[in-house]
């Protein structure tokens, strides 16, 4: 015995258009594969780079600009943050943009240590 299947004429083919991620939707599915695997890499870099580069380099700024107080609380503010965070083991897919975000913080105390002056 042989059966023979047939498919109907009316198979409907619907094209699935390719969407396209945005770069936060990149970055978050980026940072969430890096947590299953360098999560310890990514905290010992932030806390090692804000509290060993950037606080260090902010401070030193503020200070030779005339030390306003403002700016102080500003970089603390930043350090804060980034250990924070760190401290609290949030996914990685929230560490590094707190990081970036302190980075910025600590440049934008710096210009605005030059401007203050």
């Amino acid at each position: 015995m042989t059966y023979i299947l047939s498919q109907p004429e009316t198979f409907n083919h619907q094209a699935v258009s390719k969407q396209k991620k945005s770069l936060i939707a990149n970055f978050i599915q980026w940072a969430t594969n890096e947590d299953e695997e360098h999560h310890i890499a990514w905290v010992g870099a932030s806390i090692t780079a804000m509290a060993a580069v950037f606080f260090p380099l902010t401070m030193s700024v503020i200070l030779l600009n005339g030390a306003a107080f403002g700016l102080i609380i500003t970089a603390m503010i930043s350090l804060s943050l980034v250990v924070i965070t760190n401290l609290a083991a949030l996914p990685t897919r929230y560490t590094i943009p707190f990081f970036l975000l302190g980075i910025f913080i600590d440049a934008g105390a710096i210009i605005a240590s030059f401007l203050i002056r």
